[in-house]
């Protein structure tokens, strides 16, 4: 059998070393990694689910406004209306006591 010399023997200790390190920093980093992006995909789900929220609630203002918007129509029509008939009784008056 051979021998090695405490050079040799200093050489590959640090050498196993590094690579352990860097197999060690490596899984580190996975793990960070697949931490960071656990955390921005709860983030993408929380913000898909409130713009999907302010989404339905824009939808149901808009709905109450059309109501609204419709409501207010037909009363500006039923004012209208009654406008002209009291316009219409008034010339009448005016007609009849000449």
């Amino acid at each position: 059998m051979f021998k090695l010399s405490q050079e040799t023997i200093a050489i590959v200790t640090f050498g196993l070393t590094l690579v352990g390190l860097g197999i060690a920093s490596y899984i580190h980093i996975r793990t960070e990694t697949q931490a960071i992006r656990a955390e921005i995909q709860t983030v993408q789900t929380e913000a898909r689910a409130e713009r999907q929220e302010a989404y339905a609630e824009r939808q149901v203002i808009r709905k109450e406004a059309r109501a609204d918007r419709e409501f207010f129509q037909k009363h500006i029509v039923r004012l209208t209306r009654e406008q002209g008939r009291l316009d219409g009784i008034v010339d009448q008056m005016r007609t009849t006591g000449r």
